[in-house]
């Protein structure tokens, strides 16, 4: 997610960033929209992870969101607002295998403002900028986390039969309160809700590349890598929760006039007992998206 705000004097901002590599999966990338350009759609993101581990209740957990944006381009800066609605499921499982407890919920979640600048050039585009979501979600009901800001820096290289694109950032993620569904010794569901977490801080790279298929399609292949920090449970730091995630996300972008839409399937490559307690990664993730591309 998002970091370092550094000013860049922007060349050739009458020009759409739709020209450039853009990242399918991520948002933190290296062109901005031309100045008085605007982009408003909509993206669908759907994740599901279980958690079967010796001595801890089995989970399953389904997670939804829709966040609509807007992108305006100003001058020198680029900025964009998102709006995610989402819904929840969680199900939790007794040791025994016989008790069962599920939560079903559904709302507005953390609301987003991202700001960045660039600097095109003929082939290479270098950017910057600062990311946040603001914790307007219930984590209670699993529809939001504490507050999210992540400064970055990005790079594009266009070699017109190959797009390659990357950043880097620093993620600070604070602390929320939350809820725990355990089971008593008769098997009765107790749901704690008072639990206060901060969870680990990320450092953050991805990269990735675009091939042109055609005059409307591309095809996609990025890497995403977090590297976490310990997390802490009421104050109190909980070892051996820092660790790594790395993800691979294959997908289709189709970019026809001012309409794009895009498809993507994102799969953890790293071993599941090895994933970070606390880290945002699921066992799979589908993600795909619609906008429209328009100036005043």
């Amino acid at each position: 997610m998002k970091r370092w705000a550094a000013a860049v004097c922007v060349a050739g901002l009458g020009l759409s960033g739709m020209a450039w590599a853009e990242p399918i999966s991520f948002e933190q990338a290296a062109n901005v929209t031309g100045l008085a350009g605007i982009e408003v759609g909509a993206d669908v993101d759907y994740a599901y992870t279980k958690v079967e581990k010796e001595g801890l209740p089995k989970t399953e957990q389904a997670f939804m969101d829709v966040p609509v944006f807007v992108r305006v381009g100003l001058p020198v800066l680029e900025a964009k607002v998102t709006v995610p609605y989402g819904t929840a499921k969680s199900t939790v499982q007794d040791n025994l295998g016989k008790n069962s407890q599920d939560q079903n919920y559904s709302g507005l979640k953390n609301v987003g403002l991202m700001v960045k600048t660039a600097l095109t050039l003929p082939v290479v585009s270098l950017g910057a900028g600062v990311d946040a979501n603001f914790p307007t979600g219930d984590p209670k009901k699993y529809l939001g986390e504490g507050l999210d800001i992540q400064p970055f820096v990005a790079a594009g290289i266009d070699a017109m039969v190959l797009k390659i694109y990357a950043n880097a950032g620093f993620q600070y993620r604070g602390d929320y309160t939350f809820s725990v569904t355990g089971f008593d010794a008769g098997g009765n569901p107790i749901v704690d809700q008072g639990v206060k977490l901060k969870p680990g801080n990320d450092v953050r790279y991805a990269v990735g590349l675009e091939i042109p298929a055609g005059d409307v399609l591309s095809l996609h292949a990025e890497l995403l890598g977090d590297k976490y920090g310990n997390a802490a449970l009421d104050g109190n730091v909980i070892d051996n929760t820092a660790g790594s995630t790395l993800k691979l996300v294959p997908g289709i972008r189709l970019h026809a006039g001012p309409f794009k839409a895009k498809i993507a399937y994102e799969i953890p490559l790293e071993k599941k007992d090895d994933r970070p307690q606390y880290a945002p990664a699921a066992d799979w993730r589908i993600l795909a998206g619609v906008s429209l591309q328009f100036s005043l």
